[in-house]
This record gives C-alpha cells, structure tokens and sequence, in this order.
C-alpha cells in the first residue's frame, strides 16, 4: 500500500486506525531494542464556539506546523479529535523540547480564508517510556491522555510531562 494511500487526504496526517497500528509496532520495536519512545498528545483551544470555518482553517495550520516541524522519523495524526505524534528513539527531554516549540510558535491570532480573525492556543501532555519488555502501548496512552487531560485543566498553552506530574513545581 503506498504512503499516501494511507494518509488523511485533507491533512495528510495519519488517521487514528494507522496510527495505532503504527504506534503498536513502535511500541514491539521499543520493547525487542529497548529505546525510547515518546508521545507528544495535543488538543487545540479556542476562547469562544469556533465556526466551521475556524475549525477547517485551525486544522490546516496544525497539519502544515507538524510536516515542517517535525522529525521524518516522527509520525503525526488524529486521535480521539486531537492530535498525537509518536516520536520513536526520542527520550523525554527531546519531546519536551519538540512540545515546547509547538507551544511558542503557535500565534494567538489566525485569519480564515473568509477573512475571520479567530484566537487558538494549544494543550500539551508528553509521555515518554524508555523501552523494554514492560512497555506497553496501551500504558503509553493512558500517561499521554492523562498529561493532556492535566494541562488542559491549567490552561491555554499549556504544556504537562506525564513523568514530572508528581515532581514538586511540574
């Protein structure tokens, strides 16, 4: 099957169902050569009800951020009306760095192609493991989907590393 046979068309980030089969066989491989393996897992915030066209024009400036900031090794999609990258062979602080650059270069204010001005910011969670036999895609997620859950409770740009929730000052 070709590469772009199994991309979103409108995006061409992965869709969820490839991306979890993708993540599945990060996760095999992380766990047979034990390295590292990172999720970046990020949800977009808008201040008020965005219309349809807000919406269309936030994913587009997603999509094309992800394919110019991201590593080619990095993989990119839509999960759970979010967004995740698997970032394999990538350890904690490498992640945080990925995030924390997508957290400074997004602009608050965006126009659509009918010319609305609308505000976004986006909500960051990372969880990383450092591979293993006791890694475990399903574990991975849940850290992720908590970390995002924790820093959209803080707030718009907002940025949680599942392995520093418990660290004092995280």
């Amino acid at each position: 099957m070709e590469q772009h046979m199994r991309l979103d068309a409108k995006s061409g980030l992965f869709p969820q169902s490839m991306l979890e089969t993708l993540l599945d066989h990060e996760v095999a491989r992380s766990r047979r050569y034990p390295s590292p393996i990172s999720l970046i897992y990020f949800a977009l915030r808008f201040p008020r009800d965005p219309s349809p066209q807000i919406i269309e024009s936030a994913q587009i400036l997603i999509a094309n951020h992800l394919h110019k900031a991201m590593r080619e090794a990095d993989l990119p999609g839509h999960y759970e009306g979010n967004y995740l990258v698997i970032m394999p062979a990538t350890e904690s602080d490498g992640a945080k760095t990925a995030a924390q650059r997508m957290l400074e270069e997004f602009p608050r204010s965006q126009i659509t192609r009918t010319a609305e001005l609308f505000d976004l910011s986006v909500c960051i969670g990372v969880a990383t493991h450092a591979g293993g036999p006791d890694i475990s895609a399903a574990q991975l997620l849940s850290n992720a989907s908590t970390a995002l859950w924790e820093a959209q409770r803080r707030g718009p740009k907002s940025l949680v590393v599942y392995e520093e929730m418990g660290k004092k000052g995280a």
